[in-house]
């Protein structure tokens, strides 16, 4: 309770408020552990896509099921990861809010649908040589977005998927899994092994 003859206690008790209101704010729920077991799927993915179908980027028709390989990696990641995020989300005691819920998804949202409407365009014109600078940039975009609520490791994780994407485009397409490989793969590795270290899991 606010005390009016103690200004001193008055301002500690406004930061504490303040600092509340910012951490009630914040999506803190990021899963590094399973952020590193996205990473080694995409890494199998890869590695899938190489072995069975070579790399799709610069041919066509795309060899079978190699962007089906990559649908694969993306459910599997994305049920992973969300797992992750209501298992950490109760073992630190803060529940999803849905008011939380729905700030998250308006900051990850816009980028995503842009990348997902791209890489139709991208299939459907036989420009499959884009495809990994689309999914890296605009995760990366997403990413770096949805970082401003959440923990600083994220917006960096996601500053570095944009430098994927731009790697990625500036590439020959032959080099379209390792950029691949990079982002999805080690980036989600070594970000999520940062912050099951640095935040708790």
């Amino acid at each position: 309770m606010l005390n009016p003859f103690r200004p001193e206690g008055a301002r500690e008790d406004l930061l504490y408020i303040r600092r509340t209101l910012e951490a009630a704010g914040q999506f803190t729920a990021v899963p590094g552990w399973e952020l590193m077991a996205a990473g080694l799927v995409a890494l199998a993915g890869v590695s899938v896509n190489a072995w069975m179908t070579g790399a799709p980027w610069n041919q066509w028709p795309p060899p079978p099921y190699a962007l089906d390989t990559w649908g694969m990696v993306l459910g599997v990641s994305l049920a992973w990861v969300s797992f992750g995020i209501g298992r950490k989300a109760k073992r630190m005691g803060s529940p999803l809010r849905a008011a939380l819920v729905r700030r998250l998804l308006w900051t990850l949202c816009p980028a995503l649908f842009v990348g997902g409407l791209l890489t139709g365009l991208a299939v459907r014109g036989h420009h499959l040589e884009s495809l990994p600078a689309i999914w890296l940039g605009c995760y990366g975009a997403a990413v770096t977005n949805g970082g401003l609520m959440s923990v600083p490791p994220v917006r960096y994780m996601g500053l570095s998927f944009l430098a994927a994407g731009a790697g990625a485009a500036l590439s020959p397409p032959t080099l379209g899994l390792a950029w691949l490989a990079f982002g999805f793969g080690w980036l989600h590795i070594v970000y999520g092994a940062y912050i099951a270290r640095r935040h708790h899991g």
